[in-house]
Formats: structure tokens, C-alpha cells, sequence
């Protein structure tokens, strides 16, 4: 039931927004009752939020399988899952129709991309912290906490604001600025 009423909620998100998003319209979409609905996730917040942290773990699940590939170097690890996530974003139609929706002055789900700390950018940050401390022990964790938050911070601004001319390497610029702030030589030679 829960699968049926995420797949709902999610699929009615993507065509019409998630100001179309009611508990009972997913509830008819999914084929349950609207108490089950109600039952399962409290709230259209609840539903909301299930919907986005599945998202995140999606997104985030591919992040840590390019870091964890093999790389001429960190820093190219860095950008390919940077650009490993905004091809995703792109192909997403949820995250089209967060991106649509904000720039129609509409929220619905963008918070849960943007304002509120998880599960989006918390859980990436932690995700991205300890893959810098890994990389890069000799770096302070408050160093390699601040580099995964400009990872994280400049990845999501191109998933909700891509660069007006074509930049044919957006993770590389992305990658530069994280190891830049780590004060790391691989920023240059990315």
C-alpha cells in the first residue's frame, strides 16, 4: 500500500504539481482507502516528506556508487557524481515539476530541496562530509564539512537554476569550489 501511494503521489506530482497533490487524489489513484492514506503518512506534510526522502535516497544511493569508482583523482570523482546527479535531475519528471513550480512562484515540494535540512540537504552533506574525510584526512572536519556544504549548496542551484550558457562541465566547476575549500591543489587541475 505505502508503494502504491508514494508511486501515486509521486506520478500525480510530476503531471499536474504538487499543489494537485491531495491524500484523497492519491488515495483513488492508488486504489486504497483514504483512511489508509491518512493512517500511513498523517498528513499531505507526511506524505510529502516520505516522497522526498525516497527521492533523496534514490539520488543519493547513485551519488555514493561514482564516488566510490575508480578516478584519475578525487576531484574527478567529485565532478562525474555532481554530473552523474544533474543528468538525473534532468531526467527526473518530479524534479521538473519542483523546478516548473518554483519558477511559477509556487513551493509545493521545494523546501524539501532547498530550506528544510533533510532529507535532502543534510543527508547529502553527511553523505559527501565523511566522503571528504576519507579522501582527504589531513583536512579538519569543519574543512571537509564546508566543502560538502558548497557541493551540496552549488549542486542544488544548478538543479534549480542550470547556467544560462551550456557549460559542458558543471561538476568540474562544483568539484573546484568543494576541494578549493579544502585548500586542496586539486582544485586547479580538475
Amino acid at each position: 500500500m505505502r508503494r502504491a501511494v508514494l508511486d501515486a503521489a509521486r506520478a500525480t506530482a510530476a503531471e499536474s504539481g504538487w499543489d494537485a497533490v491531495s491524500l484523497n487524489t492519491v488515495a483513488v489513484r492508488a486504489q486504497v482507502s483514504r483512511p489508509s492514506v491518512y493512517k500511513e503518512f498523517h498528513s499531505r506534510h507526511g506524505l510529502a516528506e516520505a516522497l522526498a526522502q525516497e527521492e533523496a535516497a534514490s539520488f543519493l544511493a547513485e551519488v555514493a556508487v561514482v564516488l566510490g569508482s575508480p578516478a584519475a583523482s578525487p576531484g574527478a570523482s567529485l565532478a562525474a557524481s555532481v554530473d552523474r546527479v544533474l543528468d538525473m535531475a534532468r531526467a527526473n519528471p518530479l524534479v521538473a515539476s519542483i523546478v516548473h513550480a518554483a519558477g511559477n512562484g509556487t513551493d509545493g515540494l521545494l523546501p524539501y530541496l532547498t530550506s528544510r535540512p533533510e532529507p535532502v540537504v543534510g543527508t547529502a552533506r553527511r553523505l559527501l562530509a565523511d566522503w571528504f574525510r576519507a579522501r582527504f584526512p589531513d583536512s579538519s572536519a569543519a574543512a571537509c564539512g564546508a566543502a560538502a556544504d558548497v557541493t551540496v549548496r552549488l549542486t542544488i542551484s544548478l538543479i534549480l537554476l542550470p547556467s544560462p550558457g551550456a557549460d559542458p562541465a558543471p561538476g568540474r566547476t562544483v568539484a573546484a569550489a568543494a576541494l578549493g575549500a579544502l585548500g586542496h591543489k586539486d582544485s586547479r587541475s580538475i
